[in-house]
């Protein structure tokens, strides 16, 4: 069974042994000596797996050449016996390998290589595979499946829990590197989609230090032997902190980092509750890498009543660009009654290009009593996309007793592609008992593509001119 580190080699083997070679008996050698004892002794007899999992470890180094040659004779003795193995391909590229002349450190393991066709573990499961019922009937499966990157879940399944291991084992001997694993946790939980700034995490960590951890850490040193600790290859598979490859070339980009998926998934169970410290916020306000990061982790805050830091981090993001922020800051001034601090900001948005602020504005200078201003910021919204508003408004008019107005806007927006003001006004009118003004506003609708308006109205009529029978 030839496939890389944690892809399911052994288990391949082991389900095939159990599968095909029931009432065999198996025989696990620990080292080479072992091996070659067995060999010599000629224990290996009929009806006998020989297991020799990483079978680069008894094919290289001392002795290996010896126990080759060995194995190599006893299959050609009477069996049956079955030799199975699990192996690197680029152990099995290196042993196999054609030597330079002169130099042939392993021949008998070539030979006896060579002949073997190997059956190759992918490294990763389809997408269909993925999608068997069994999969998310399984928690195991099921958590492996969402927090692994390219389905590789074998590799998850064997390295995840001492992943968790590897990071919880940090609090006594590496607080340092706990800490900065935390921060990274904690940012991926609240909102930060984005790789993460090695700032950030150096920034952040401090807070999740005791005074005494912080008075004992080196100023010189602590991040770096941190960072090295959190990029340690757990099985060689997978680390806390992963490089993130160049979008543009080739290589990581530098000082910038991705949490591991099953600690992603981890941290959402074990710190759910958890508030990060100060520090975390204000490291955030500095080092987040994106404006669309700050929103998420200020709408995080501000989830967890704590309104000061997410109002600061709005902020942060409005003066970097965010129009989200912009948005939202907008709408908290206008709650507090502060419509010309508002009207600042949502205007500061759609100069910014953001077409959301125009439905905003409109619907603050319609709160406001400002119709016409309403009006107009409506017919721009319309302009960009969004008819939202006019609808709003048409039906604002209509409730107001302004029917002339409602369908004027109602119009407009049809004109634009929405006739659902014409149709909601029409139903209003048909409720009023106005079925000429229904008729008419259905019409309109029909005309803009709205035949079920129409389709109603004319099932209406049938049931009005129907006589009623004696026992209605």
């Amino acid at each position: 069974m030839r496939g890389e580190s944690c892809t399911g080699k052994t288990r391949t083997a082991f389900e095939a042994v159990r599968a095909c070679l029931q009432g065999w008996q198996l025989v696990f050698p620990k080292n080479t000596e072992r091996l070659l004892a067995l060999l010599d002794a000629d224990a290996l007899a009929p009806r006998t797996v020989l297991w020799l999992n990483e079978a680069h470890n008894y094919l290289s180094g001392i002795g290996a050449e010896e126990a080759a040659a060995a194995l190599h004779s006893r299959l050609e003795e009477p069996g049956p016996v079955v030799v199975l193995g699990t192996l690197w391909p680029e152990y099995h590229r290196t042993l196999t390998a054609t030597p330079e002349y002169g130099m042939d450190a392993h021949p008998n393991v070539r030979a006896m290589l060579d002949p073997v066709r190997p059956l190759d573990v992918p490294t990763s499961f389809t997408t269909t595979a993925l999608g068997n019922p069994l999969v998310a009937s399984d928690p195991s499966l099921a958590t492996a499946a969402t927090t692994s990157t390219g389905g590789r879940i074998t590799q998850t399944l064997a390295a995840g829990p001492q992943l968790v291991d590897h990071y919880q084992q940090a609090t006594s001997h590496n607080p340092y590197s706990h800490a900065v694993i935390t921060v990274a946790m904690d940012a991926r939980r609240l909102g930060h989609t984005s790789p993460l700034p090695a700032e950030l995490l150096r920034a952040a960590a401090p807070g999740y230090l005791t005074d005494q951890q912080r008075a004992a850490a080196d100023p010189d040193t602590w991040f770096a032997h941190a960072l090295a600790y959190a990029q340690e290859k757990v099985r060689g598979v997978v680390a806390a902190l992963e490089p993130v490859a160049d979008p543009e070339g080739m290589g990581a980009l530098p000082d910038i980092y991705r949490l591991s998926d099953y600690l992603d998934h981890h941290s959402r169970a074990i710190r759910r509750r958890a508030f990060p410290p100060d520090s975390f916020w204000t490291a955030a306000r500095e080092h987040a890498a994106s404006t669309a990061d700050l929103e998420a982790l200020a709408e995080a805050a501000d989830h967890r009543g704590h309104h000061r830091i997410a109002a600061d981090l709005y902020q942060r993001a409005a003066d970097a660009g965010g129009t989200g922020a912009l948005l939202e800051l907008a709408w908290r001034r206008g709650r507090t009654g502060d419509l010309d601090g508002a009207e600042q900001l949502y205007r500061r948005a759609i100069n910014a290009g953001d077409t959301a602020a125009l439905t905003e504005l409109a619907q603050l200078r319609q709160r406001a009593g400002d119709l016409d201003g309403a009006e107009r910021l409506a017919q721009r919204a319309a302009d960009a996309g969004d008819t939202g508003p006019l609808v709003e408004l048409a039906w604002r008019r209509g409730e107001a007793g302004d029917f002339d107005g409602a369908e004027r806007l109602a119009q407009r927006a049809a004109d634009a592609g929405n006739i659902n003001a014409l149709v909601r006004l029409a139903w209003r009118r048909e409720e009023a008992g106005d079925l000429d003004g229904a008729e008419r506003l259905a019409q309109q609708a029909a005309d803009s593509g709205g035949r079920e308006a129409l389709l109603r109205l004319a099932r209406l009529r049938k049931r009005a001119s129907t006589p009623k029978r004696e026992s209605d």
